[in-house]
């Protein structure tokens, strides 16, 4: 079977939305070698009301590796809808995780998102990213004046 047949099997037998899961949840330990990229690619092509409920359900997998790369993911589908697992995530004690989550959280145009912001800023953080999380308050609080 070639690539092509291969391509219409699936398209005849597996509706590309049943593939949506699998894709959000392959992530494991180590990079992926360039596949765990390929993936954001791969999910930028569905609907954000089908990525984002598996989105949300990935936001508290037990795997930290998907929780990570699914966060990554979730700064492409800005929704109010994702702010409530995103605040947990934004205060995680893993650096890679709360940096990652921060930015997703930045994507989200909500009235909601510089009060979480400034709940983040009363916890401990690095430098780096003390700074960024006031950056991004100051960033907010411009883009809300008319």
């Amino acid at each position: 079977m070639n690539q092509n047949q291969c391509l219409a099997f699936l398209a005849r037998h597996h509706p590309i939305r049943v593939a949506l899961p699998q894709l959000l949840n392959v992530f494991g330990p180590g990079n992926g070698y360039g596949v765990y990229q390929a993936i954001e690619g791969a999910v930028m092509q569905y609907q954000a009301g089908n990525v984002v409920p598996q989105l949300l359900e990935n936001l508290g997998s037990p795997a930290r590796e998907i929780i990570y790369w699914n966060v990554q993911l979730a700064a492409n589908f800005s929704t109010e809808r994702l702010i409530a697992s995103l605040t947990i995530l934004v205060r995680s004690a893993n650096e890679d995780l709360l940096a990652a989550s921060l930015i997703a959280v930045r994507q989200i145009k909500s009235p909601r998102v510089p009060a979480l912001l400034e709940a983040l800023s009363c916890f401990p953080l690095t430098d780096e990213i003390r700074a960024s999380v006031a950056n991004h308050i100051d960033k907010q609080r411009q883009d809300q004046i008319p």
